[in-house]
């Protein structure tokens, strides 16, 4: 009988340990996948994919090696705005301009995630226009929009510092001042979705 009894544990063993294997890596994969969703849906899966290879791709980035420059710059009222003074926050920095007809679509969608993030002192939102004049900003985002509104008509921040060219492009920056997250293109930043990416780098 005793035999018999070592007999059924091993067995139960031989089958039950790759059962628990198998139960334990799906687990595993599963918080892998749900962690990587939001990144995934913001960027696409191919470009996703690629990146999370460490290819260079010529759209987007992720990543977690560069420094963001430091950059002061002045918003509505004149008060100067400086990068390093948010550390310990998730910056998300938009670059765009009135004459970019995609910018001024994904703008009501920065407004709203303006809103979303607004209560948090978590998570910042900053919009950097290379237009001219507050005046010629105004004509997409009024004085009283919840946005934090910068400008930079010389480009010496969105182009000399970021390399930016081509807009709208948004920057995810996480609390020690690295860049985590480029995106090229517009996105409806305030989906459920987006405000996931973006607090995935909490």
């Amino acid at each position: 009988m005793r035999r018999a009894e070592i007999l059924a544990g091993l067995a139960v063993l031989l089958v039950g340990a790759p059962l628990a294997f198998m139960f334990a890596s799906a687990l595993a994969d599963g918080e892998v996948r749900r962690r990587e969703a939001p990144l995934r849906a913001i960027l696409g899966s191919d470009a996703f994919e690629a990146l999370a290879r460490g290819e260079q791709t010529d759209q987007h980035y992720l990543g977690n090696d560069r420094l963001a420059p430091d950059f002061t710059l002045q918003d509505r009222e004149g008060r100067a705005w400086r990068l390093s003074d948010h550390r310990g926050k998730v910056v998300v920095l938009n670059f765009w301009t009135i004459t970019c007809q995609p910018c001024v679509e994904e703008m009501p969608t920065l407004e709203e995630l303006a809103r979303i993030v607004g209560e948090r002192d978590d998570v910042e939102l900053v919009t950097i226009s290379t237009d001219r004049t507050w005046d010629q900003v105004s004509t997409v985002v009024a004085p009283t929009s919840p946005l934090t509104v910068l400008l930079d008509p010389d480009k010496a921040i969105v182009r000399d510092r970021f390399g930016t060219r081509l807009y709208p492009e948004t920057w995810v920056i996480d609390r020690d001042g690295v860049i985590r997250l480029r995106v090229d293109g517009p996105r409806e930043w305030s989906s459920a979705i987006a405000v996931d990416a973006i607090e995935s780098f909490l």
